[in-house]
């Protein structure tokens, strides 16, 4: 059981230095904004639209926001006169809720007088969480329906940048304001490599794109084979691990049943894990900001060698349809996470990464898997 008393992992400096790094940019300083608007359910370019109509005559749109130049860029953030700070969130709960304990934290840390409002739809909370869904939707419609998953069953999902450098060829490369995919020749095979996902969009993703396996399955009168690898950051939790090196857990313990007491592990059948590698239990947490000291040694005790934010909805997504569609699909499951900070010893994600040495080995991993799987 985690004890009463907390201790933060993230001190003060930290939580600004994380914040700041995630919300302003070279052309937008933190002194710039008195206001902060996260649009929940909204894509980009549905984002400047409101912007550009708010308080207009009907006639004639506003100016529309400038962008936020930040280095190292998730979703596309906008900056408008009067000090106004525009965060389209299209992902899910999981990234909702990422933001508004950032955002929260931060103001509250720095003690700075920004105005803070999360937003839905205009129809309303039930709309916005609708809107997530239907996004995924159109997303694996797309890929489907325009013919790029044409003798594709290998699905690499992490940034597309080291992916494409370590292919033979990229052969296609399809950019949406909701989510980048590309399909890349690796190891003699087509892979579609869909970038950089979030928590539950993950898993509402691949939720979709196994359930047309399915289909094409049965139409087809075989079975298909169907490979799912992955990477991406984590923290490590053991005494040895640094920055750059390579983690393989096979099962997922969650912060919400730490906290209850209840620490129930959901399997993670890894199938990039070999012999000699860094195995354990990861443990999935809402977010990094919030990670407290007591938390993560008790989730080390319990086996945990990592901790992360991403994979436990895809695990989830993966276990389900291999209990859904057994008989018709065989999936394989695979994730490697390369160590980003190692917060029990105060290096923290405040500090990011200075190289792509661990992504870099990542990628060659899931490369080298194919390779041997022929």
């Amino acid at each position: 059981m985690i004890p009463e008393t907390k201790t933060p992992i993230f001190s003060t400096q930290d939580v600004v230095k994380y914040a700041e790094q995630r919300l302003f940019g070279l052309n937008v300083r933190p002194k710039d904004v008195g206001e902060i608007r996260l649009y929940n359910g909204f894509l980009p370019s549905e984002v400047v639209a409101v912007v550009q109509a708010e308080g207009s005559d009907g006639f004639s749109l506003n100016e529309p926001p400038i962008e936020v130049l930040q280095g190292n860029q998730r979703e596309p953030i906008y900056f408008s006169p009067g000090g106004i700070l525009h965060i389209p969130q299209y992902s899910g709960f999981g990234r909702r809720r990422r933001y508004e304990m950032m955002i929260e934290k931060y103001i509250e840390t720095s003690a700075r007088e920004i105005g803070f409002h999360s937003l839905d739809v205009d129809a309303g909370a039930r709309r916005t969480n609708i809107q997530y869904d239907n996004f995924a939707y159109d997303f694996v419609k797309r890929l489907f329906e325009q013919g790029m998953m044409v003798g594709i069953n290998d699905i690499v999902i992490g940034p597309l940048e080291e992916v494409a450098k370590q292919s033979r060829r990229v052969i296609d490369v399809q950019q949406s304001e909701y989510l980048d995919t590309q399909v890349v020749e690796l190891e003699g095979k087509k892979v579609l490599n869909i970038g950089y996902v979030y928590a539950d969009q993950a898993g509402i993703i691949l939720g979709k794109m196994l359930r047309e396996y399915e289909a094409r399955a049965r139409e087809d009168w075989e079975k298909k084979e169907v490979n799912v690898l992955m990477f991406g950051r984590v923290g490590g939790l053991q005494e040895e691990m640094r920055r750059g090196g390579l983690v393989f857990p096979c099962g997922i313990i969650d912060s919400i049943d730490l906290e209850r007491n209840h620490a129930f592990v959901y399997p993670m059948h890894n199938v990039l894990l070999r012999e000699g590698d860094t195995a354990g239990l990861n443990l999935n947490v809402a977010t990094t900001i919030e990670e407290t000291v007591e938390q993560l040694l008790l989730a080390k005790e319990l086996g945990c060698s990592c901790v992360e934010m991403e994979t436990r909805e895809t695990v989830e997504a993966i276990n389900r349809a291999r209990r859904r569609y057994e008989g018709k699909l065989n999936i394989q499951f695979g994730f490697v996470g390369h160590v980003s900070d190692v917060p029990l010893r105060g290096d923290t994600l405040a500090t990011e990464l200075s190289s792509h040495e661990g992504e870099e080995r990542a990628v060659a991993r899931i490369v080298d898997y194919l390779q041997r799987r022929g």
